[in-house]
């Protein structure tokens, strides 16, 4: 199969994950989480201006492909422009991702994305990219065994557009359809967009039971991330991938004590109503929700 071909991407319905039960790692076996007793959160208002959801039908997920088409191929020149006609770029493991678009509310605009790649019941030994990437793991950082690997996800592809990741509103021209006073009254929401999204992240990540996410990113991002109280965890040194990047993961255990808390729980709960018909209704996501019942050590 060609990673590259859009072609081949199997339409959203067809991709169902056959039943499968796994274990849970028991919460006391989680490292013990380091939250910092200071956080900073987007405010609530940026609820008015963007709205994260999951794409839980084939042209809410070209919406994320066109997202990253315009970053990775247009942006940053990561990818080759020309070879997705269509201008959505993807890869082979969409067929096993689950994409969350973050909308500008008041254009319609489809201006971040990301993805959670889910384990492959039928090839939990599959690698992820981390490994593909960072081969000098720490040991036992990332399950082994097919049973733990399908407690993992890995976060990628996350993105958002120029106009919303630069934050001078006085020499940045706004995009077609918003006017220059919404646009400069926004920035500190343009700001906070990122860390909605990794909250978004976090919250589907709970709300599956799952016990690792994974990704590879910027040692910069795993600074800001803990400003958000994501306690990022190396589990590898540095690699040189498009530059600087490092390998990291989130567990369940510190995820769920930072979306309990009073300020994050409030910031969070209409991203829950937003993401929420979307995580019932993805067909790739109806068995790990009936099989997070089935998972030992529930706190």
């Amino acid at each position: 199969m060609n990673a590259n071909d859009a072609a081949t991407l199997t339409p959203l319905a067809s991709r169902q994950v056959p039943p499968f039960t796994y274990q849970r790692t028991p919460t006391s076996l989680l490292p013990m989480p380091t939250i910092p007793e200071r956080i900073i959160l987007p405010s609530a208002e940026i609820h008015q201006v963007f709205a994260l959801v999951l794409a839980s039908d084939d042209a809410r997920e070209a919406q994320a492909f066109g997202v990253r088409w315009q970053v990775y191929c247009q942006e940053l020149g990561f990818e080759p422009a020309g070879r997705f006609p269509d201008r959505r770029e993807h890869d082979a493991v969409d067929e096993r991702s689950v994409q969350v678009v973050a909308l500008h509310r008041a254009s319609g605009l489809p201006v971040g994305c990301f993805r959670l790649v889910m384990a492959d019941p039928q090839r939990p030994q599959a690698p992820w990219h981390v490994e593909e990437v960072a081969r000098a793991l720490t040991p036992g950082a990332i399950p082994a065994h097919a049973a733990g690997r399908l407690g993992c996800a890995e976060l990628s592809r996350f993105c958002i557009i120029a106009p919303f990741r630069r934050f001078d509103a006085g020499s940045e021209q706004p995009p077609a359809g918003i006017g220059a006073a919404q646009w400069a009254a926004e920035t500190v929401h343009r700001r906070g967009l990122a860390g909605l999204m990794w909250l978004a992240a976090a919250h589907i990540a709970v709300t599956l039971r799952l016990d690792w996410l994974l990704t590879l990113m910027e040692p910069r991002l795993q600074v800001l991330g803990r400003t958000l109280g994501l306690d990022f965890q190396a589990i590898g040194a540095a690699v040189d991938f498009r530059g600087e990047r490092r390998p990291y993961r989130l567990d369940r255990r510190s995820l769920r004590l930072l979306l309990e808390l009073p300020q994050t729980s409030a910031l969070v709960a209409p991203l829950a109503a937003q993401l929420g018909a979307g995580i019932a209704t993805h067909p790739m996501l109806r068995n790990y929700l009936a099989a997070r019942t089935e998972r030992i050590g529930r706190t």
